[in-house]
């Protein structure tokens, strides 16, 4: 019987949608094919490399950072072998499991080796870089090392790392030579990826560590390890490339760390202040120390140590982590007046061997103004040579007023003063030097303008400012007589077979035109000082050997008691040193800063045989004789 209308109808509704659906599951079958086609053959060699990557791991290998030496080869930082924990987020399952199972795990003395809220914090940070691994404890013992290694099948994506530790055998001698290294910032991290950089790497942060951080880093390695499951290392992967690293390489220094340790001492640990040595002959530096000083193998230490000893250093009011030498600035005081006394005389504004033509009987009137000498009862009538040797502000009240601060500004620019040494360290100030120009820039906010009678306090060394390392570069200049040479640190750059790779050639920074006749009495001058009749730097002496030098008091802004300040050099007849000392609220320089000099020049002279050379060796047989 034929079937009706609607059955027919009914009969191809159903066969449509039967189409309908098994082209649906065809057209997703086809999909899925292609997919599988995909993976399999076009992706098949890419996923046989990433399959096999979950078996392997790809180790950095730190190359070892170089070595810093002093001029005598003395090892000023070296690295110590140590362990650290990590952990690879992205092979951490369980971390909950993890956790708790690195909180069961004791020192010798029985106490946990973690924090559980700061393991839990360090975890939880390390996770932005899953595939990053993160230090989580610094510097373990081998007996740690050896739990964590035994239990490695309970410890998924924790890691075991060798790694080198900074290490300074000389402790806060030489700190603010070289500076310190510490852990890559977070926020400085993708900048210097790029650079080769990775994770947790430490960096140089200050000092020479951080000046030539890409000569001493070196180039780290690679190599592939076999892992399991869990992440443990089964050993490097054979037939698969290892790229050895490239040692840093090591620095020599220009400085004596003999020397270093002579002022270490002799420097009083309760007072604040800088010393600096140069050669002047060829701008090396001899001595370079900060006080107070730090120890910088706290930077080395674990991660809670460090941070204690870190927040210590930060919050003490007497700024350790300044590096006095090159950031400090002080008035020079009376150590400027060989510089205004120079300016006189080479300028024909000064007589050198004429008096004043006001003797000195405690105050100079000018105006309103009655500036003071710091003799009360007054030098009465003095030659140059005279006053410099009692240090006679009157004398020089009268010598600023005839020479100006233009002229005498230039002199001090010559020697140095007032602008950056070029110093191979960072963070090095600059200083200022007064004058109507600067003065009137300088104070033009409050409205104040240069006066005349504002030359006095510049040329008694009382209205700029200079560091350290800008004095001792002055002296020397007037000692060299001939040329002014940059200050540098850094002498030879070799590799890790020992081989000069650079070396530094001393650098004129500016050649010296002053009159011969000039320069002899200024040495005269600081001679005096040293063994005149009321000189004030006898405690600088050193026999057989004629020094120079000039003592300076600078007020103190503070209202506290003086900066005592003092210069020298020695041989005076071809200086092969030059000195410059700053001691902070101590009193006057030919009290304090003199005897630091003295330390320093005595050792140099008498106990090393670059020195001793200079020494009359009538006085260094009897010497001798004596010891």
């Amino acid at each position: 019987m034929p079937k009706s209308a609607h059955q027919q109808d009914e009969l191809q509704d159903r066969i449509n949608k039967s189409l309908w659906l098994i082209g649906i599951l065809s057209f997703f079958f086809l999909i899925l094919l292609i997919r599988i086609f995909y993976i399999q053959v076009i992706r098949a060699e890419t996923n046989i490399r990433l399959s096999k990557e979950n078996q392997m791991q790809l180790k950095v290998i730190k190359a070892p950072r170089g070595y810093i030496y002093d001029r005598n080869g003395v090892i000023l930082a070296r690295n110590r072998p140590s362990y650290s924990i990590g952990v690879l987020p992205y092979k951490m399952d369980k971390k909950v499991d993890v956790v708790a199972n690195l909180l069961k795990i004791r020192d010798a003395q029985g106490e946990p080796i973690f924090d559980s809220l700061k393991l839990y914090k360090r975890i939880k940070k390390a996770k932005r870089r899953r595939f990053d691994i993160t230090r989580l404890k610094e510097d373990v013992s081998i007996d740690i090392i050896s739990i964590l290694e035994e239990h490695a099948m309970e410890l998924p994506g924790i890691l075991v790392q060798t790694e080198a530790r900074r290490e300074y055998p000389l402790g806060p001698v030489s700190f603010h030579i070289l500076g310190y290294m510490s852990e890559i910032a977070e926020e400085k991290f993708d900048s210097l990826k790029a650079m080769g950089y990775n994770y947790g790497d430490n960096i140089g942060q200050s000092g020479l560590e951080k000046q030539y951080e890409p000569i001493l880093r070196g180039k780290d390695g690679i190599e592939y390890i076999e892992v399991n499951a869990y992440g443990r290392s089964l050993g490097p992967i054979e037939h698969m490339p290892r790229i050895e690293p490239i040692k840093g390489n090591d620095l020599h220094l220009t400085v004596d760390s003999r020397l270093q340790q002579v002022i270490h001492d002799t420097f009083p640990d309760t007072l604040k202040g800088a010393v600096v040595a140069i050669n002047p002959q060829n701008g090396e530096v001899l001595v370079m120390y900060s006080s107070p000083s730090l120890d910088p193998n706290i930077f080395s230490l674990a991660t809670s140590l460090r941070a204690k000893s870190w927040s210590e250093a930060a919050r003490d009011p007497n700024l350790p982590l300044n590096n006095r030498a090159t950031s400090g600035t002080y008035p020079p005081g009376s150590t400027f007046k060989l510089v205004s006394g120079l300016a006189g005389i080479d300028s024909d504004r000064v007589n050198a061997r004429a008096f004043m033509h006001r003797s000195c009987t405690g105050a100079y009137r000018i105006g309103n103004r009655v500036a003071k000498c710091w003799y009360a009862k007054g030098h009465g009538r003095l030659s140059l040579r005279d006053a410099v040797k009692v240090s006679c502000n009157v004398y020089f009240y009268q010598l600023g007023l005839k020479t100006g601060d233009n002229i005498i500004n230039q002199y001090a620019e010559n020697l140095g003063l007032g602008n950056l040494t070029g110093i191979d360290l960072p963070h090095e100030k600059k200083g200022w030097l007064s004058g109507e120009e600067a003065y009137n820039k300088r104070f033009a906010y409050r409205n104040w303008k240069w006066t005349k009678g504002l030359v006095l306090d510049l040329a008694i060394g009382q209205a700029q400012t200079f560091t350290p390392i800008q004095m001792a570069l002055m002296v020397g200049g007037l000692g060299n007589k001939r040329a002014l040479y940059q200050p540098f640190l850094l002498r030879d750059v070799t590799d890790s077979e020992g081989e000069l790779i650079h070396r530094i050639a001393p650098e004129i920074k500016r050649t010296l035109n002053f009159k011969e006749q000039s320069l002899i009495d200024i040495e005269k001058a600081m001679e005096e000082v040293i063994v005149g009749a009321g000189g004030t730097g006898r405690r600088s002496r050193v026999p057989g050997v004629r020094v120079g030098g000039k003592s300076g008091s600078a007020e103190n802004p503070h209202g506290e008691k003086t900066h005592g300040l003092f210069v020298a050099c020695a041989p005076l007849e071809n200086p092969v040193i030059a000195i410059a000392a700053v001691v902070e609220n101590a009193g006057h320089g030919g009290t304090v800063a003199a005897p630091l000099i003295g330390a320093v020049l005595n050792h140099f002279f008498l106990e090393t045989k670059e020195g001793q050379q200079y020494v009359d060796p009538k006085v260094l047989t009897k010497l001798k004789k004596k010891t």
